[in-house]
């Protein structure tokens, strides 16, 4: 008996995944060369050709999604930043939820496993399409986090100043920068719990809320 032939669009659907897949592993390489050579050589000496050779893509792929080098490597640096997944902390409380998130924006601004956003200060500064980029980006997490988390508290009953959401944490990435940068090393668990109990607590009007 001849077997029926499953429909086209099923067809469609099984061919389609693997390519996706190909191309997602594809971005991911190319990302993650593009942060190897910036801890080899420096940001300034990185090329996209280097990129390309590193990662063993095509240039045109490259452009394609990457107009110039330093969308690319500020695309690289958020994804770093963000990790595997870019879930934003949820510990239960208003005070955890800010703990665990200044934490994360201390591992970002010293490298953890990558270049930090100290180690390229210079290039920031010299090239003003990536002072754009990161800048962008910047902003745009901290005040999309800063907005998740006081949703958050408002929702499990926390009394916070919801309004103030979306400076909460580009303050507390200034006051990170600015510690990391002239201390030669991200501030102790202990100085980022004065930070959070001290300042950001009281800013979101959540001190009694917020004390364990």
């Amino acid at each position: 008996m001849v077997k029926p032939i499953a429909p086209a669009e099923d067809t469609r659907i099984a061919e389609t995944g693997p390519s996706e897949l190909r191309g997602e592993a594809r971005t991911v390489a190319i990302l993650d060369a593009a942060l190897e050579l910036i801890g080899e050589v420096g940001y300034e000496r990185v090329t996209m050709d280097g990129i390309a050779a590193r990662a063993h893509a095509s240039k045109t792929t490259m452009y394609r999604r990457w107009s110039t080098k330093s969308e690319l490597v500020a695309d690289a640096l958020r994804r770093h930043a963000e990790g595997e997944s870019p879930a934003v902390p949820d510990t239960g409380t208003l005070r955890g939820d800010l703990l665990a998130t200044v934490g994360e924006i201390a591992e970002t601004l010293t490298g953890g496993r990558g270049p930090s956003l100290i180690g390229l200060i210079d290039a920031i500064r010299d090239d003003a399409a990536l002072r754009e980029q990161v800048g962008t980006q910047v902003r745009e997490r901290s005040h999309d986090v800063g907005r998740e988390i006081c949703d958050r508290a408002v929702s499990r009953g926390e009394a916070v100043h919801a309004e103030r959401a979306e400076i909460v944490l580009e303050l507390a990435f200034e006051h990170l920068f600015t510690s990391t940068l002239f201390d030669g090393a991200q501030p102790s668990v202990a100085s980022r719990q004065r930070f959070v109990d001290a300042v950001l607590l009281p800013l979101l009007g959540a001190i009694e809320s917020g004390r364990p």
